[in-house]
């Protein structure tokens, strides 16, 4: 079987478990995992040990908020985005969608911009437009 055609059973899964949901449209908690790829293995992470997710030259990565690790994706970030509980990831940047837990800090930029520290660290700014910091410290204060 191809990765993708695994993780798409696996995202078909998570739509079944929606459907089956009580209405919220959000996936309950336990269970939820993500399969990616490293190497030739397929390794299945919890949505709780995620520190983000990003793009990099047009492929989709993982960044494991324990080890570090970064893992492939099979999917494009915005497919990612709509499996996700958005009570706990948040897309601050079209190439970043962290979760709330790899938030270290932020701090205001000029013209009404935030520059977000994550940990692990990106090893580049991630800086979050003036459109979305209101939401982003919203969602930051709710959750």
């Amino acid at each position: 079987m191809s990765f993708r055609y695994l993780n798409m059973l696996l995202n078909e899964e998570l739509t079944i478990m929606r459907r089956k949901d009580t209405g919220s449209g959000e996936i309950p908690d336990a269970g939820k995992r993500i399969l990616v790829r490293k190497g030739r293995e397929f390794m299945v992470i919890r949505y709780e040990d995620v520190a983000y997710f990003f793009i990099e030259n047009g492929v989709s990565y993982l960044i494991d908020a324990k080890s570090h690790c970064k893992y492939i994706m099979a999917q494009p970030l915005r497919n990612i985005e709509l499996t996700v509980n958005s009570k706990y990831f948040f897309r601050v940047t079209k190439k970043y969608l962290v979760n709330i837990n790899a938030v270290v800090k932020f701090r205001p930029m000029k013209k009404g911009k935030l520059e977000v520290q994550l940990s692990p660290d990106p090893k580049e700014a991630v800086v979050i437009s003036q459109l979305k910091a209101g939401t982003f410290k919203r969602w930051l204060m709710e959750n």
